[in-house]
């Protein structure tokens, strides 16, 4: 604790007293605020440069006064209950000044805010995400001691703002093995996740004004970046199968951005012949892609058409991928892969906004992919994802029949198209709160201020990654008893 207190040795009032004074004085004026613990009667006087007697006296004087008070074994607070004669604090009306600054200079920057996983999670709850009873703790605990007993070193200096050349020649090696993207190590540039990837590359591209596509139903993180930025937005609908390149505006575009290997949230997997035909209409707009390979490290069927970096010709594709689905969204580490001629640009933004991501985190998943153990973690929880969503689908099938379905490939999630039957997707998810369980809509993904109408009323987004299938089984058996109380209230 710090303590405004100066002692003049020049005045004939005694050090007790002027100290006395001034303690009173910082409670009085509730610098000092009720229960707070004062320091310890040495330490302050070493602080001040006096004796630790007169301290002493000053603290007992406050006690017996009604001030202080001494906790046994604890220390020295400001008494809760202050003595009848402490005046409250003045404030003085007339004073203009009294305003908050942010009334006479509010901040520049406004933005709405995506909505993150529940507060208070429903019983059973489909949000999805990954399930933290699979990350390989004991793996993760022995490359961390292994890294800090080789390399600990590193930890002092300042880490490169592109990211450690271990874990970029990895990720490097891997998306070659399991992407087909053929790139040199330094086109990689290591991120704070996805969103400071899109942070960068509108940094990069875009002025206020500028025009920016993107999905709808779409990602309500991006969106609202580009929104807070000034951008033009033009929302381009999607299907089951992903964007519609159909709808894709004529004239000058700045940016782009998809999620073609599994659309935020309807599914799709966007088809070869879509993703040749964006890459023509982006180079002809003028236009950069942000690729947000959202989910594509959890495919179930197939091996997927290829990336749109590995199909672009002309450098216009800005890759975004991000272990926060595989690992956990707390390691706060993704990468970029851009352009060759891009990444001095890159890595200036970059060193701008952070001046590079922590070190030892990126040693210890350099390390973890190197060795094999990221590619035996991720076969790992397909395995388990996949036995989840088959129970979800199975479930479905057994209490609704024939279900249609969307996005069953690929992702932690599926999404249930809602047959005519069935209450609107709001009202559902309404209906399962009240029994406790969590089903999520599409209803908050308003790009631009505009509703994604398509799937509003009949999309049901269920996520089957964080739940046990005795949970998921149970949860769908609750969902239908909701709708059949929704159903026997709305008859009467």
């Amino acid at each position: 604790m710090h303590l405004p207190i100066e002692l003049d040795r020049d005045r004939a009032e005694p050090l007790q007293n002027q100290l006395y004074e001034q303690l009173r004085g910082l409670i009085i004026a509730r610098r000092l605020k009720s229960n707070s613990r004062l320091v310890a009667t040495r330490f302050l006087a070493e602080k001040l440069g006096i004796s630790r007697t007169t301290v002493l006296l000053a603290y007992e004087r406050l006690i017996s006064e009604g001030y202080l008070e001494t906790r046994p074994a604890v220390g020295t607070f400001v008494c809760a209950v202050l003595p009848d004669l402490v005046p409250a604090p003045q404030i003085n009306d007339n004073r203009v000044d009294d305003l908050p600054q942010t009334e006479l200079r509010p901040p520049l920057f406004q933005s709405r805010m995506p909505v993150g996983e529940p507060v208070e999670p429903a019983l059973i709850d489909f949000w999805g995400g990954p399930d933290f009873r699979i990350f390989p703790l004991k793996i993760w605990q022995r490359i961390t001691q292994h890294v800090l007993e080789c390399y600990g070193k590193g930890i002092s200096r300042p880490p490169p703002s592109a990211g450690i050349d271990p874990l970029r020649g990895a990720i490097a090696d891997w998306l070659a093995a399991q992407r087909g993207i053929i790139v040199d190590r330094d086109q990689i540039i290591i991120v704070a996740g996805a969103q400071q990837a899109y942070n960068i590359a509108a940094r990069l591209f875009l002025q206020r004004g500028d025009r920016v596509v993107i999905e709808t139903p779409g990602h309500a993180g991006a969106s609202f970046l580009f929104e807070s930025l000034g951008a033009t937005q033009h929302p381009v609908p999607v299907d089951e199968h992903g964007l519609l390149v159909d709808a894709l505006p004529d004239g000058s575009t700045s940016l782009a951005y998809v999620t073609p290997s599994h659309q935020n949230p309807i599914g799709g997997t966007l088809p070869l012949e879509r993703r040749e035909a964006l890459i023509e209409w982006a180079r002809g707009a003028g236009a950069y892609l942000i690729e947000d390979d959202c989910d594509g490290d959890f495919r179930y069927r197939g091996m997927g058409p290829p990336s749109l970096k590995s199909l672009d010709p002309y450098g216009l594709v800005l890759y975004t991928g991000t272990f926060s689905k595989t690992l956990g969204a707390g390691l706060r580490l993704g990468y970029m892969v851009v352009p060759q001629e891009l990444v001095a640009s890159t890595v200036a933004v970059k060193t701008l906004l952070d001046n590079g991501s922590p070190w030892l985190e990126q040693m210890v998943l350099a390390e973890f992919i190197a060795s094999g153990e990221y590619d035996r973690h991720l076969r790992r929880v397909r395995k388990t994802y996949l036995e989840r969503r088959d129970c979800l689908i199975a479930a479905l099938r057994l209490h609704f029949g024939d279900v249609q379905l969307a996005g069953v490939d690929t992702g932690t999630h599926l999404t249930w198209l809602l047959p005519a039957s069935l209450p609107s997707a709001p009202a559902v998810q309404e209906a399962a709160r009240q029994r406790g369980i969590g089903v999520y809509t599409v209803s908050e993904s308003e790009i631009g201020g505009r509703p994604a109408t398509l799937y509003t009323e009949n999309a049901l987004l269920l996520g089957y990654s964080s739940l046990e299938e005795r949970q998921i089984r149970d949860g769908i058996a609750g969902l239908a008893a909701a709708l059949r109380d929704h159903r026997r209230a709305a008859t009467g």
